[in-house]
């Protein structure tokens, strides 16, 4: 028998084949198992995920004649011929080479017939976003109300380029990436089938490589088993994937971690001799500062993702660098990476921002050095006129010692009933001796006064003023008239509005903020000041 290629032979023929879609299979199956199976589908996702092959395990489980549960049992002559691809109901469509209101047109008349041999006709359209405007027009009626023999699953690799009117007449099911364990452990049981020798650098390559598509992956590794003689190692796998590169890639970060400008500038002419693609550097940069933040945030490294040399390189730089500096020197490659797509000089542009990443603290050590050693001359009775004013400014804007045990005490009521606190907080206290303790409200604050002074809430105010005191001082709450005196509630807002004002000019200000803006192009679009915890 002729060899099949590793992705065909391993292709999906159960449910529980399927790797990294639990949430699409699990909703099949289900609909399968209490009958509620729609007339149209949509699978969408991204290449070699299993979309095509969910469609035709689908077909199977929906026309078996003997099913093992909701899965097809693969042995029946109705599956084994839409496994073969030559079953007259199971109807598969490229919609890249049948794309025409004539196809569709086709397709219109021969829903009409039944069934030759299964329960239900299945239409599958693969690339269905390649179909025309007229075709898709065509085909929106009878998506809407198909015989009832007909069913329709359509796959797509871009669900954006669908019609709305589409969209709505089906199911859609979103299909992701396959997770880097998942596929991992995937490749290593295939390799384990096939008795082929290989390492665990050599898998996790491939797997990082194929970019969570499990076709692409098995591919790979035909290819590389053809090339090696039967065995998959990471020697043979580097060099066909031109890992190569990543020698020189490594050094060169190494180099600006080092911040050792003149070996830069030697190894990017030695980068600009062999042709390498300024993008992809750039890419393998910010891949290694995403492990690097990852490592130093979760203490780990994704064993299964990188190889055992990765691992030891990412480790030993990784003492060169801090999580403030990984951080300026991810939006500074981000910004390199978006230069090099919009301009055409890309040399000048990657080796320029290679001498800006090279030399980033420095030029933040040298600006800081600046504002030392350099101070703006100062007019000294200007000077002490504003400093006098800022320290009059404080003290009026802080709160004196009634009002902070008002603070507290309204804390404590706060714990009973907080709708008490916050009305009572409107007020200010008048008088608090061991005999009497006296709050004031204000004429424009009237509701307030109204709300607390009802019994539920004064009972509650005089039990805690007397526990708070240890006293029987007797509780008064009166509504003055023509008082402008101001509630502490409206202190603390006026007294938060006045430091989030201060704190946004410092920080607008601030020297160091100023360089950073100024050497990313940037600019402060909002200013959040959070409240302290107490």
């Amino acid at each position: 028998m002729a060899y099949l290629a590793l992705a065909r032979k391993y292709r999906p023929q159960n449910f529980h084949e399927i790797v990294g879609q639990d949430f699409v299979i699990k909703t099949l199956s289900n609909a399968i198992e209490l009958g509620r199976i729609s007339h149209a589908y949509l699978f969408t996702g991204p290449r070699g995920v299993g979309k095509t092959s969910t469609a035709r395990i689908f077909a199977k489980a929906v026309n078996c004649k003997t099913p093992d549960g909701v899965n097809p049992c693969n042995t029946c002559e109705i599956c084994e011929e839409i496994t073969d691809g030559s079953s007259m109901d199971v109807i598969e469509i490229d919609g890249a080479s049948n794309r025409g209101i004539d196809e569709i047109r086709q397709l219109r008349e021969s829903v009409r017939f039944i069934p030759a041999k299964c329960n239900y006709k299945i239409y599958i359209i693969d690339e269905v976003h390649m179909l025309t405007e007229p075709a898709f027009n065509a085909l929106l009626k009878t998506l809407e109300e198909p015989p009832e023999h007909v069913i329709f699953i359509m796959a797509t690799t871009d669900a954006h380029r669908i019609p709305p009117t589409i969209l709505s007449r089906c199911q859609r099911y979103d299909f992701k990436k396959i997770p880097a364990d998942f596929m991992y452990d995937y490749l290593s049981g295939v390799l384990q089938k096939e008795e082929i020798e290989h390492d665990r650098d050599a898998v996790s390559v491939i797997m990082r490589n194929s970019e969570g598509c499990m076709r692409d992956a098995l591919s790979l590794v035909d290819q590389i088993v053809a090339y090696s003689g039967g065995t998959v190692n990471i020697q043979d796998t580097s060099y066909l994937l031109g890992l190569s590169d990543y020698t020189i890639i490594n050094r060169l970060f190494e180099l600006v971690l080092n911040e050792d400008i003149t070996a830069v500038v030697k190894h990017t002419e030695e980068i600009n001799l062999k042709g390498l693609d300024y993008i992809f550097i750039t890419k393998t940069i910010i891949e290694y500062l995403k492990h690097i933040m990852f490592a130093k945030a979760t203490g780990y490294f994704p064993e299964k993702e990188l190889t055992s040399e990765e691992i030891k390189y990412f480790t030993k730089i990784m003492e060169k660098i801090d999580e403030n500096r990984a951080f300026v020197l991810f939006q500074l490659f981000q910004k390199l990476l978006q230069d090099l797509k919009f301009y055409d000089m890309q040399q000048y542009v990657f080796e320029f921002g290679l001498y800006k990443a090279a030399n980033i603290s420095k030029v933040i050590d040298a600006s800081a050095a600046a504002s030392k050693s350099a101070p703006i001359p100062e007019n000294k009775t200007a000077a002490k006129t504003s400093d006098t004013h800022g320290k009059s400014t404080d003290s009026k804007m802080g709160l004196n010692d009634m009002d902070k045990m008002w603070d507290k005490l309204l804390d404590q009521i706060s714990k009973y009933n907080p709708s008490t606190s916050a009305n009572l907080s409107h007020g200010y206290i008048i008088t608090s001796d061991s005999n009497n303790f006296k709050v004031g409200f204000s004429e424009a604050k009237r509701f307030h006064y109204d709300i607390v002074n009802k019994k539920e809430h004064l009972d509650i105010i005089t039990n805690v003023v007397r526990n708070f005191f240890g006293d029987d001082r007797k509780l008064s709450i009166v509504l003055e008239n023509g008082s402008k005196k101001k509630g502490l509630s409206e202190k603390k807002e006026e007294l938060e509005t006045y430091h989030e004002k201060k704190t946004k000019e410092e920080i607008n200000k601030n020297e160091m903020i100023s360089k950073i803006k100024n050497e990313f192009n940037g600019k402060i679009t909002n200013i959040k000041v959070y409240k302290a915890n107490k």
